[in-house]
């Protein structure tokens, strides 16, 4: 509040001595000056009470060049609190809601992978965290809407305000295979249940990594080096995967799901919404392909294959108290 007290209290200052110095250059009465005053330093245009002599006029000119610059900063510092207000409260909610975040996702490391597996997520609508120690990083991270924390992800603590224990899986992405080994590490022993994506730059540090516990080990060069020469040997597959947005994805099958005693016939996913079910993961069997008669069980993954949309529909159903008839 104080940062508007101040040009309130200038631009005050600016109407007195504009009022009573036209009064006493120009002769003018009380309102008129006032009104001269008023009208000089908002620069409305309107016409003069009477001509001006030439220290009336350059005392006109003070005036414009003072108290516009007075109101200038008025309006700048009024929008920067209202923004700041604003700015504070996206920040509270967000914090707010972190702290009752569970079966979340962290994504630690926002640069060119982390940016790409948070769009995906986003896709995906599904709640997560970014975590980095650049702030440059950090504040995109915000200004694109995602919750963020600024810190260390090989630190414990950092992991801690990203909700860690009630996570549901992480995204190692930093920029060493050595900074994303301590998060490993410390993910895991913080919560063991987590599922572990981690980047490894070396095969020898991504075989470091798979020891330290990481569920699954990405080699970027690698995978983009198979995806291009995918795209060479089989262009109608990948443009079509491409064009069309099909995805495999996994739906599982957690206690109180409609889908727990239907079988796939019944469900009839794929004339509903056109999503396959390609293969059923029960414990360590792999139904492939599945049967289609046998009912599901708690704790079933299904592999779907679909569109974006169709998809995210059948997940949400699978979690919804009513499947469908």
């Amino acid at each position: 509040m104080g940062r508007i007290l101040l040009p309130l209290v200038v631009i005050g200052v600016v109407v007195v001595l504009g009022t009573f110095g036209y009064m006493y250059i120009e002769g003018m009465r009380f309102l008129d000056a006032l009104y001269m005053t008023v009208i000089t330093i908002s620069t409305v245009g309107f016409g003069e009470v009477k001509p001006l002599s030439d220290a009336g006029r350059i005392w006109t000119m003070l005036l414009i060049l003072v108290g516009w610059g007075s109101i200038s900063v008025l309006i700048t510092r009024v929008f920067s609190v209202i923004v700041e207000r604003e700015f504070t409260q996206i920040l509270r909610l967000r914090r707010k809601k972190m702290k009752t975040l569970k079966d979340h996702y962290i994504v630690c490391g926002f640069g060119r992978m982390g940016r790409k597996a948070a769009e995906y997520l986003k896709r995906s609508d599904k709640d997560f965290v970014v975590v980095d120690t650049d702030k440059g990083r950090v504040q995109a991270a915000l200004d694109m809407g995602y919750m963020a924390v600024e810190g260390d992800a090989t630190e414990e603590d950092t992991l801690k305000k990203a909700g860690i224990e009630k996570a549901r899986g992480l995204a190692a992405l930093l920029d060493s295979d050595h900074a994303n080994l301590y998060v490993v590490l410390n993910a895991k022993s913080l919560n063991p249940k987590l599922f572990v994506v981690a980047s490894a730059f070396t095969e020898k540090g991504g075989k470091l990594i798979e020891k330290a516990g990481a569920d699954r080990v990405i080699l970027p060069f690698e995978w983009a080096g198979v995806r291009i020469g995918r795209a060479l040997v089989q262009p109608v597959v990948s443009e079509f995967l491409d064009v069309y947005q099909m995805r495999v994805e996994e739906i599982l099958l957690k206690e109180g799901s409609p889908f727990i005693g239907r079988s796939l016939r019944e469900l009839d996913l794929s004339r509903r919404y056109g999503v396959y079910v390609i293969a059923i993961l029960r414990g360590n069997e792999v139904m492939l392909p599945p049967n289609p008669d046998i009912p599901l069980r708690e704790g079933d993954i299904l592999l779907v294959v679909g569109k974006t949309d169709n998809l995210r529909k059948v997940e949400g159903l699978a979690e919804s108290e009513d499947a469908g008839g």
